[in-house]
């Protein structure tokens, strides 16, 4: 079993062929050894003088206790993400602070743990690049250095000595303070997802007023088929979800066998972007999304009513290739054993992801049992854009001889 976006376990499916599990279990190593979880904090500079009430973290000894910002607050967030060659995420962070005082100086920390399993590089830094930060329009120097390095540490343990540290100096000054900073990181993978990405939101919350003033999420996502966070409160209230563009929501939440706890939606883009806004946001639950394999037991959450609109055949022998990046693993030979039916499927799939409104009945009325397909007559074979694996497939199953 692989860990799952909370660090529990997923199960897979008693489906799988072991041929197929290796797969994906070599391109889920792969890219976890690559895995970033973004967390944020805010910490106080350490010092053997500091005061006891200067800032976000509590200098005490040689430890940072957190403490709760009894002045500065948290006014308003605008988080974007935008998904770049499938598995990295460009994240943009514009925050609005007030500081109701006098001018305050805080040094404040952005911290990630080093890639999982990653033991081949030297030192090596996070799978984090273009990292910039502002204030006030003002850009600023930042440094980066190992926990055990630093005296910055938590009373809960939040974080462990080989996690890497990016801070800087912020001078707050009385009034509103704008803070903005930008960075690119790599996602993970599991057996059962083919693509997940993390961010922790709550830390929002340890400003001077509990929670984020004006709140607005952005998911700037390609054309792949995601799952979302259904709800960020523990009393359940759903997450309320908007597209700005065209695309689908899929109705009701979806669950996780043995986590039913956890709900989550499914959305796919053909344009724009996804939009969460919230007034005084306390989320109580972090940002997690990602993308499924159909393989690893998920093919059902795909259909646009009840679960079995896919049959058992094609859950075994095509739906591992429905995906932006199809048969990595694959060669012509792999290809030989799919009958016609099953490569026209394959190769329309890219074009039904992106909204093309086939002519063909047969293919029509496949891909419409699926919640994500969403027809538009603008949409013509020219303007979609395949990227080059998709591109690669077709010809891969091209160059079969079945």
């Amino acid at each position: 079993m692989v860990g799952d976006r909370k660090g529990k376990p997923f199960r897979t499916s008693a489906r799988q062929s072991r041929k197929q599990i290796a797969a994906l279990l070599r391109d889920s190593w792969r890219s976890m050894k690559r895995l970033a979880n973004i967390v944020i904090v805010f910490l106080a500079a350490f010092s053997l003088a500091a005061s006891a009430n200067d800032g976000v973290f509590y200098a005490q000894g040689n430890n940072l206790v957190p403490l709760q910002e009894t002045r500065v607050e948290l006014r308003k967030e605008l988080l974007q993400f935008y998904v770049r060659d499938f598995e990295f995420m460009d994240v943009v962070v514009d925050f609005e602070f007030f500081n109701p005082d006098g001018e305050r100086r805080l040094t404040v920390g952005f911290v990630s743990p080093p890639a999982m399993g990653d033991v081949e590089e030297e030192g090596g830094h996070p799978q984090i690049s273009d990292f910039t930060v502002e204030v006030n329009g003002q850009r600023l120097a930042y440094k980066v250095t190992k926990m055990s390095e630093t005296s910055f540490a938590t009373s809960n343990n939040s974080f462990d000595d080989w996690d890497y540290v990016y801070h800087f100096d912020v001078t707050f000054r009385p009034g509103v303070n704008r803070v903005k900073h930008t960075y690119r990181f790599r996602g993970g993978s599991s057996v059962e997802t083919q693509r997940d990405f993390h961010y922790q939101i709550t830390t929002g919350k340890r400003w001077a007023n509990g929670k984020i003033g004006d709140f607005e999420l952005q998911m700037h996502l390609d054309e792949g088929i995601y799952y979302v966070p259904a709800s960020f409160e523990k009393a359940g209230a759903p997450a309320k979800w908007e597209i700005v563009g065209s695309g689908v929501i899929k109705p009701g939440s979806e669950t996780i066998l043995g986590y039913e706890d956890e709900t989550f939606k499914m959305v796919h883009l053909n344009r724009g972007y996804l939009r969460l806004k919230e007034k005084a946001f306390e989320p109580d639950y972090e940002i997690s999304l990602g993308e499924f394999n159909w393989v690893a037991g998920w093919a059902g959450k795909m259909c646009k009513t009840g679960s079995d609109c896919i049959s058992e055949s094609e859950r075994e022998r095509i739906s591992m290739y429905f995906s932006l990046r199809p048969g990595q693993w694959a060669d012509a030979e792999a290809l030989e054993v799919l009958n016609d039916r099953e490569r026209r499927i394959l190769r329309n799939f890219g074009f039904a992801l992106r909204g093309y409104e086939f002519k063909d009945s047969e293919l029509r009325s496949y891909f419409s049992k699926f919640f994500w397909y969403k027809p538009e007559s603008s949409v013509t074979a020219e303007s979609v854009e395949l990227n080059e694996v998709e591109k690669e497939f077709i010809a891969k199953l091209g160059a079969s001889t079945k």
